[in-house]
């Protein structure tokens, strides 16, 4: 098994359509290198993933002229960086090492309280292993540079600007130069917001308990319905979505029955409806 043999295409469009981004793949017989299309080259950065004897490291390594994205990465607030904690707490169970450097200082990933601010240097790198490419088929192992490189990717994309469109300079608080974008839609359903609330609730419905992978085996994997708990439109502009507090996974059948009144009825509200019924059928 080689780089030559994976399928780049397939990789860059499933996480092209996972993160709504656009991305450019290359690869020799060492290494994958993965970066986003938008930022100009030596201004961004990439995502290399290296297979080596037994063993896959991720590697997030910025261009040499990417200041501005070190610097808006290092200014993201409380909300984006608790997401980055809950997303390396996810991944300390499935690699073997996780590295991150501030200005060549190593700290702890997932104490964002005690990182500094002001960020000139950013290095993070996912190590794995073992990992024996001779026993995995094609399509294995490009799940596994989907998985990894979509990994690293979340943990980048955690700390920036999300749904944007174009830049706007001398944002109060931001140093001149700083990369900083208008949302779009700031209450946009964002993939990441959904992904870190399923990694904190699961994949089970919190009204009725449905589990698709149980009913549907691997069809049926990380299926689910994400709810906000206050309606989209009931946020204030400046509100940050926390997705542990505002977010909970809900089956469609309960995502519908729980939209029935507006507001909608609360996930212990729907609880209650559900148990009722169920005792009214057993005649209870």
């Amino acid at each position: 098994m080689t780089m030559n043999q994976i399928d780049t295409n397939r990789v860059a469009v499933f996480l092209s359509e996972k993160f709504g981004i656009n991305l450019n793949i290359s690869f020799n017989s060492e290494k994958i290198d993965i970066r986003l299309s938008d930022f100009e080259f030596g201004e961004g950065f990439t995502l290399s993933v290296k297979f080596e004897w037994r063993h896959l490291s991720v590697e997030f390594i910025p261009d040499n002229f990417s200041g501005a994205l070190i610097r808006t990465m290092g200014l993201a607030n409380i909300s984006k960086k608790e997401i980055f904690k809950v997303l390396i707490t996810e991944y300390s169970s499935s690699y073997n090492n996780i590295t991150m450097k501030i200005n060549d200082e190593i700290v702890n990933p997932q104490e964002p309280q005690y990182w500094d601010d002001d960020w000139r240097k950013l290095y993070i790198k996912l190590f794995k292993t073992p990992i024996i490419l001779d026993e995995l088929t094609n399509i294995e192992f490009e799940d596994v540079i989907i998985e990894s490189s979509g990994d690293l990717l979340r943990l980048v994309l955690s700390l920036l600007p999300l749904e944007e469109t174009e830049i706007e300079e001398n944002i109060e608080g931001l140093p001149e130069g700083a990369l900083t974008r208008i949302e779009v839609n700031r209450y946009e359903r964002s993939a990441l917001n959904r992904q870190t609330c399923l990694i904190i609730h699961g994949c089970i419905c919190k009204a009725c308990g449905f589990n698709f992978e149980e009913k549907y085996g691997a069809l049926g994997k990380g299926f689910i319905h994400v709810h906000h708990i206050v309606p989209v439109s009931q946020l204030g502009s400046d509100y940050e979505i926390n997705p542990e507090k505002d977010l909970v996974p809900l089956c469609p059948n309960c995502h519908a029955m729980i939209h029935k009144q507006n507001p909608p009825y609360s996930v212990e509200e729907l609880k209650l409806i559900i148990l009722s019924n169920m005792k009214v059928e057993k005649g209870l």
